[in-house]
């Protein structure tokens, strides 16, 4: 009776990421919010286009990038606090490593 495992269901919903209008919720909100912005500065059918333009093309490059990582936007913002710590690129003493393979003939 000890070596029995003990199963947990993982659901879908809990996993699943939260999108709004098929884009990332906070991008979403940030491009209504400079939009909505834009149209109330101007004040003029200029303004207004303008923001629809910057709506349109704004929200069809956020349903990409939501289709290519859902987590996309997050994870960048999070990689940023953690670039002082893990550099991309290898540092100048570290010894190269040679890796040699049998060769089949």
């Amino acid at each position: 009776m000890k070596n029995v495992k003990k199963l947990t269901t993982v659901y879908q919903s809990l996993t699943r990421p939260i999108l709004l209008i098929g884009a990332e919720r906070e991008n979403v909100i940030l491009l209504a919010c400079v939009c909505l912005s834009l149209c109330t500065v101007g004040r003029d059918v200029l303004s207004l286009s303008l923001a629809l333009l910057v709506w349109t093309v704004g929200l069809i490059l956020s349903k990409i990038s939501a289709r290519h990582d859902p987590w996309g936007t997050k994870v960048f913002i999070r990689s940023l606090s953690y670039r002082d710590y893990y550099p991309a690129r290898e540092k100048m003493i570290t010894p190269s490593c040679v890796i040699r393979r049998k060769r089949n003939i």
